[in-house]
């Protein structure tokens, strides 16, 4: 009994990591002048703000197979076989779920001076082993992309088949519920099926917080599925061995609104978005253990309806004018009526707002023993608030840890 719980156990919970990825890879061969594979070459990736290191060794056929990599970069990948001189690869830089390929070819030496090669191309999709149809948005991308919602939504819309909906993004010609959303392996989903394709009014994470982003269509990748339109992996900045800190204010009102029409002139409502937020990044111990906050505050005043009542009964109404049929005098009448007779008040039934505020808190998101993640934990204290809290822990290549 206790066997078959734990193979039901092992089942849902792969059943529950589909559509989840969160690193990149690396793969490619080591040759010689001839092109005669050599076996037992050393490999080593260091993911150069951080220091953190990855290592392989070739096989028999001169092949090595780098994966968990850390997303972004610039990566310096170095190449090395006794007698032979050594190459170095700078500047390399990863996309989320992807896995780019990196030839070397060694040349004999007995002065085993090591070669350095600019790397040409970085982002180029030509030296990445494509997984199907897959758009990768970087870092550089989400913070040059224009968006007036702020959500992720905006980002999503960079794949080219996507499309927008009433109720979110659609991708290749899906329902709008169909598609996968992840952050850091955790769903990001409209569970429920109601109102638009992601929580928060579609802003669930604070796009300062996002370093890389894929959406994924027909991914031959055997980690994704569970899925009928799009695959879309996030994952959140990390903290380096350099301190970053950054500030932002983003504002909209009804000032900035155009009430002019040829013809006549709109009445506009108060209405303001203020978004005030700010991160921070730095190292706890060198090339070991990094923090990455984020922090935003939100404050919203959202007008009511537009529509208003006529002043006089030979107002004209309707017709694309903001004027119903209802007059002020005969709203005001119900009004006055249902507060005298029942004790009743209904409110203001033109020219109200509604305030809100919303605060996230967005902290480094992972317990993490290099290369595996461990373990998060995503705290939600109150309706209002979002807490994210963990250490992303990287242990460098060459050293055990026990937890």
């Amino acid at each position: 009994m206790k066997k078959l719980f734990i193979l039901m156990l092992s089942i849902f919970t792969v059943a529950a990591a589909s559509a989840q990825v969160t690193t990149s890879g690396m793969n490619g061969t080591v040759t010689d002048e001839q092109g005669q594979p050599l076996a037992g070459a050393t490999v080593i990736a260091v993911h150069t703000p951080s220091g953190t290191q990855y290592g392989a060794v070739t096989n028999k056929d001169g092949r090595y197979n780098l994966q968990g990599l850390r997303t972004g970069g610039p990566y310096t990948v170095t190449f090395s076989f006794v007698g032979y001189q050594g190459v170095e690869f700078p500047g390399l830089e990863l996309q989320l779920g992807e896995t780019l390929t990196r030839n070397a070819f060694l040349k004999d030496s007995q002065t085993l001076e090591a070669v350095v090669v600019t790397a040409d191309g970085r982002n180029s999709s030509m030296n990445v082993n494509r997984a199907g149809a897959v758009t990768s948005i970087s870092s550089e991308q989400i913070e040059l992309m224009p968006s007036v919602s702020r959500s992720m939504n905006d980002i999503m819309k960079l794949t080219p088949q996507a499309s927008t909906t009433t109720s979110g993004l659609a991708i290749g010609g899906g329902n709008y519920r169909q598609s996968y959303v992840t952050v850091d392996g955790a769903a990001f989903n409209n569970a429920f099926g109601i109102g638009g394709n992601l929580p928060a009014g579609g802003s669930p994470i604070s796009l300062d917080a996002l370093e890389q982003m894929s959406v994924s269509v027909t991914p031959y990748d055997v980690r994704q599925s569970g899925f009928t339109g799009g695959a879309i992996n996030a994952v959140t900045k990390s903290g380096t061995n350099e301190f970053k800190a950054s500030a932002y204010v983003f504002a909209k009102s009804d000032q900035l609104q155009g009430d002019k029409y040829d013809g006549g002139k709109l009445s506009l409502s108060e209405m303001r978005n203020t978004t005030l937020g700010f991160s921070i990044g730095a190292p706890i111990v060198k090339d070991k253990l990094f923090v990455f906050a984020n922090f935003e505050r939100e404050w919203n005043t959202t007008p009511g309806t537009s529509r208003l009542a006529r002043t006089s009964d030979g107002q004209s109404f309707g017709g694309g004018s903001q004027y119903n049929r209802p007059t002020v005098e005969k709203l005001d009448e119900i009004s006055n009526f249902l507060i005298d007779k029942y004790g009743y008040n209904p409110g203001p039934y033109q020219g109200y707002i509604g305030k809100n505020a919303r605060l996230q808190t967005h902290g480094p998101r992972r317990l993490e023993h290099q290369p595996q993640q461990l373990a998060q934990r995503t705290l939600q204290p109150y309706p209002e608030q979002v807490f994210v809290v963990a250490v992303q822990f990287d242990q460098p290549a060459g050293q055990q840890t026990g937890l």
